[in-house]
């Protein structure tokens, strides 16, 4: 098909678009709004929480200004930049999986809050998703500041960007941001007007949640806080219904695009970049190739390094084991050279070994000895008293006879009768003791 057969060549009108993402919708309302505001409200909430705290430490700091104060205001500065920022990307993201979420809804996939809001921030999508965005907003800015008007027809050409990448992701395609905003271009072209004429289809819808907003600065302007909440209330409803019903007949749109016969550009952009990715699937896999044998040359060089250090181990055990074995054979040569000094210390040690039992014999032989002594000892201590007593009768038949002769010497005067008569005397204090002693 030409392309301007393609040009006047479009399968469903707006109102089928917009009947699509009714039926779409019907039943899924609330999934509808929650997809998208749940995560909006909840970043909204932590914004609003670490807006609060860092107000807080502004007035801290900002009461005594110093040295140390000035240092806490940059700081406080900073973290309100980067926390702009993070709500900047955040939704992004939120955003991004919700469209992706409505045009899952359109193919008759529901899917959960979860993975809609955390569809951006997995598998490395977020850094495509925020390039096309980027270079959406760049191109389109860039038109505007030559006219209005062509700079927004160019915002419809590249505002299929998001949803091709979506598509390409998926099925593995492997295409880049660049090449999203081209295939959106090209799949665009005799389109645009189309598009156009169905997003202005919804101004009727969008001047009611903008009548509510404008009301209710106007309400809060004159001190009326209530009436203002309440047309607040009505602004946010609004939107929390528009938007799902935009976004879904959107996706019903592209949905209907990629279904029509596509122009030869789409096709040649298809095989460039199928050709690009084969030849980045060779060159990762030359590269993964080369970092395989490198690591492979590592691990050969370090085996080889371990075996040697397992035969260097081998050998300086060999040479231990042989050097303990020489020793042994030196030390039995020895012993082999001096058999006598063995013989004789062995027959010494069989000599003591004999002579033991004889020395017991010898050490009971003894004690029977002693106790037979100890035994005659007792005899003899009992037969000591009548000895005693024989002895002294003995001794007293002496004396006796002792006076009688010292009677008989007195009769003599002579020198030698006294010399006579004292020795007797010398004789019985001598017997005397000697029978004290035994007694």
């Amino acid at each position: 098909m030409t392309r301007n057969a393609i040009k006047e060549h479009i399968v469903k009108t707006r109102n089928e678009l917009k009947e699509q993402a009714k039926t779409a919708l019907r039943g899924n309302w609330p999934w509808a709004v929650g997809v998208l505001w749940v995560p909006t409200l909840v970043l909204i909430v932590v914004f609003g929480i670490l807006l609060g705290v860092i107000s807080l430490v502004w007035k801290a700091a900002t009461a005594d200004f110093t040295a140390s104060s000035n240092v806490v205001l940059i700081f406080i500065v900073m973290a309100f930049l980067m926390l702009a920022l993070f709500t900047f990307f955040a939704s992004i993201g939120i955003s991004a999986g919700a469209t992706y979420a409505y045009l899952d809804l359109i193919r008759g996939r529901k899917q959960s809050f979860r993975e809609a809001a955390t569809y951006a921030f997995k598998e490395q999508r977020f850094d495509s998703i925020f390039g096309v965005v980027l270079m959406t907003v760049i191109y389109t800015f860039l038109w505007m500041v030559l006219l209005i008007i062509p700079g927004y027809m160019k915002a419809m050409a590249y505002s299929q960007g998001l949803f091709i990448l979506k598509d390409d992701m998926e099925t593995g395609k492997g295409i880049t941001t660049t090449s999203a905003i081209t295939k959106s271009k090209i799949l665009m072209e005799g389109h645009n007007k189309d598009y156009f004429i169905l997003i202005l289809s919804f101004l009727g819808w969008a001047l009611v949640p903008i009548a509510f907003c404008g009301l209710a600065v106007a309400l809060f302007v004159s001190h009326q806080i209530g009436w203002a909440i309440f047309c607040l209330a009505l602004y946010i409803l609004g939107l929390a219904i528009l938007v799902p019903y935009v976004t879904t007949t959107q996706a019903a749109f592209y949905e209907d695009l990629i279904h029509q016969e596509q122009p030869e550009e789409i096709a040649q952009l298809e095989e460039k970049l199928a050709d690009a990715k084969l030849e980045a699937d060779k060159t990762m896999a030359d590269y993964n190739g080369r970092v395989a044998e490198r690591k492979a040359d590592k691990k050969k060089a370090h085996d080889e390094k371990m075996a040697k250090k397992l035969d260097a181990k081998k050998e300086r055990e060999e040479k231990r084991r042989e050097k303990v074995a020489k020793k042994r054979q030196e030390r039995e040569g020895k012993e082999a050279k001096k058999p006598k000094k063995k013989s004789k210390a062995k027959a010494d040690k069989k000599t003591s070994q004999d002579k033991k039992p004889e020395k017991s014999a010898k050490k009971s032989q003894d004690s029977e000895s002693q106790a037979k002594n100890g035994a005659d000892n007792t005899a003899k201590s009992s037969a000591k008293p009548e000895a005693s007593k024989s002895q002294s009768k003995k001794d007293g038949d002496k004396s006796k006879e002792s006076a009688t002769k010292t009677e008989k010497s007195e009769t003599k005067p002579n020198k030698g009768s006294h010399s006579s008569s004292k020795k007797p005397k010398s004789k019985s204090k001598a017997k005397k003791k000697k029978g004290k002693k035994r007694k």
